[in-house]
C-alpha cells in the first residue's frame, strides 16, 4: 500500500466523497487553518503485489521494495495541511481519480466532534477496505485511528495507524494543501 495514499486518507479522513448525500454528514468542528498532522502506521500481513509483478523484480529489486515498505511502515509521517474554510464547508472532498471510482464510503456516524466511515473500494486486481475513526475536540485537536487491508493474489497486507492532527495558525502562509513535513 502506498504511504501517501495513507497520509492523504488521514489528512482528509474526514472527506465526504460524491457518493454520499450531504444529509448523512455533519460537519467537524475543526478551526480553519494550517494544521499538523502525524500519522503512526503499523504494517503486517504479505505486501499485495501480484505474482507474476514479483517475479520480474530482481532479488535486489524485492528486497528494495521490502525494506521500503517496512520501513515506511514503522515510524511517524507529519503533515502540513491547510484546512480552508471551503474545503471545510465542502466536506473536504478528496480528488477523485480514476483508481477511486471504484470506491463507495458509508457513513457510519458523524457529529460535530465524531466521525466514523467504512469505504470500499474494488480496483481491477486489488480490494481495499477502510475503517476509520475520528474524535474531534474543541476545534484544535484530532485523534484517529485507521484500519486499512489490501489484498491483491491472494495476499493481504494490514496497515493500522494512529492520527494526532493540531491546529497551528490560522494562516496557511506557503502550504496549499497537504505537504510532508519529513
Amino acid at each position: 500500500m502506498n504511504l501517501k495514499i495513507i497520509s492523504r486518507i488521514a489528512l482528509c479522513a474526514v472527506a465526504v466523497t460524491t457518493l454520499v448525500h450531504a444529509a448523512d454528514y455533519t460537519k467537524p468542528n475543526i478551526k480553519p487553518g494550517l494544521w499538523e498532522v502525524t500519522v503512526t502506521p503499523k504494517m503486517s500481513g504479505e505486501m499485495p503485489i501480484p505474482d507474476d509483478q514479483l517475479a520480474k523484480m530482481t532479488p535486489d529489486q524485492r528486497a528494495k521494495v521490502e525494506a521500503m515498505v517496512k520501513g515506511a511502515g514503522s515510524k511517524p509521517h507529519v503533515y502540513k495541511d491547510c484546512m480552508t474554510p471551503e474545503k471545510i464547508a465542502k466536506g473536504f472532498e478528496m480528488e477523485r481519480g480514476a483508481d477511486e471510482q471504484s470506491c463507495k464510503r458509508n457513513i457510519i456516524s458523524s457529529t460535530a466532534s465524531e466521525l466514523t466511515l467504512h469505504d470500499e473500494c474494488d480496483h481491477t486486481n486489488r480490494k481495499t477496505v477502510s475503517d476509520v475513526h475520528f474524535t474531534f475536540k474543541g476545534g484544535t485537536q484530532l485523534d484517529g485511528k485507521l484500519h486499512i487491508v489490501t489484498t491483491a493474489s491472494g495476499k493481504s497486507m494490514i496497515v493500522d495507524s494512529t492520527v494526532v492532527g493540531k491546529f497551528v495558525n490560522a494562516s496557511c502562509g506557503a502550504v496549499k494543501d497537504a505537504e510532508p513535513v519529513n
